[in-house]
């Protein structure tokens, strides 16, 4: 599966890919969406609203930041159509740190390897560990299931 990362202005711009894709289009708020072309290829669309910052601030409260919840809605949409796209389309607003940062985090499930987006980008990394640390829970959640 290829990883596209883009900022808003980008992924309102381009063509919808030609191949069986899924869509995660990150926002700052929920009034404030991207306008995403329409695509017959496209499988699904998540939408997620939150700041682009590591910790709390006194303008930042908590409940705008980055969640496990967020996390475990990315993952589910990922393991739900894995076996059925070619393509995982990620954007935030400028494309430098939060999308980037989901993309690094599944490029790392996935392949093992996450240099890419550190070279490229400033991966937000409340962003990147929250999904890997959800990931790796629910993994063992499901293995410490599995024995009982």
């Amino acid at each position: 599966m290829e990883i596209f990362v883009y900022s808003r202005g980008a992924v309102e711009r381009v063509a919808p890919h030609d191949v069986p894709h899924v869509i995660v289009s990150i926002s700052s708020s929920e009034s404030d969406q991207a306008r995403i072309p329409a695509s017959p290829h496209c499988r699904a669309l998540l939408r997620l609203a939150f700041a682009d910052a590591d910790a709390k601030t006194e303008s930042i409260p908590e409940a705008s930041l980055f969640s496990r919840a967020h996390a475990r809605a990315i993952w589910d949409l990922v393991e739900a159509h894995l076996p059925h796209i070619e393509r995982l389309i990620v954007h935030c607003d400028a494309g430098m740190c939060r999308s980037p940062a989901v993309a690094a985090a599944i490029s790392k499930v996935l392949t093992g390897d996450d240099a890419e987006y550190f070279r490229r980008y400033r991966p937000n990394m409340r962003v990147y560990r929250t999904m890997l640390e959800t990931y790796h829970d629910a993994r063992a959640d499901e293995a410490a299931g599995g024995d009982t």
